[in-house]
């Protein structure tokens, strides 16, 4: 019998976590929302990491050594290796393709791309921080200014942050809801 390839997960919504698997990624998707009753039932975020990564803060070779097929050889589809400080520990190299899963357990791969934010300056944008906060956020500040921003502020940021833009045009808005 063939021996079936491990993978790294790090949830990013609704938890935060690093999980191994035996699980393809439209797999692991799947069996997350709606394949067990001990997991989330809803939309989830994931990101495949690579299987070589290691940080002394993860015992990642002894939860792999754990994730083996059950005895009747079907796959292991979960082993939490941590759901504590999970973002802070992982290496940005390290991370292959995001996936936003829906309810019904379709996901949608995002694969790496360069940079193309358009930095116009002046424009209110909206961001949504996800992990490790929740925040919904106004400011005049660019993608990458407001980056840099929220994971240096001690006070109101993360070493490390999972977040995104809403593209929403301000004075659209404000001219089609002028009279309500």
């Amino acid at each position: 019998m063939a021996e079936l390839e491990k993978h790294l997960y790090m949830i990013v919504f609704p938890v935060t976590a690093l999980v191994a698997s035996q699980l393809k990624p439209n797999e692991f998707a799947e069996h997350y929302t709606i394949g067990s009753a001990k997991h989330f039932q809803g939309k989830v975020i994931f990101v495949e990491v690579d299987i070589n990564f290691r940080n002394p803060y993860f015992d990642i070779d002894h939860y792999l050594a754990l994730t083996v097929p059950k005895a009747d050889g079907t796959p292991k589809r979960t082993k939490f290796i941590s759901s504590y400080t999970v973002l802070e520990h992982i290496d940005l190299k390290a991370l292959r393709c995001m996936y936003l899963v829906t309810a019904n357990g379709k996901a949608l791969e995002l694969s790496a791309k360069p940079y193309t934010a358009i930095n116009e300056p002046g424009l209110v944008r909206i961001y949504q921080e996800i992990a490790p906060l929740s925040n919904l956020i106004a400011s005049r500040l660019d993608q990458r200014t407001f980056g840099k921003y929220i994971t240096e502020s001690k006070s109101k940021g993360a070493r490390k942050i999972f977040f995104t833009q809403f593209e929403f045009n301000v004075q659209e808005f404000l001219e089609k809801n002028k009279n309500r």
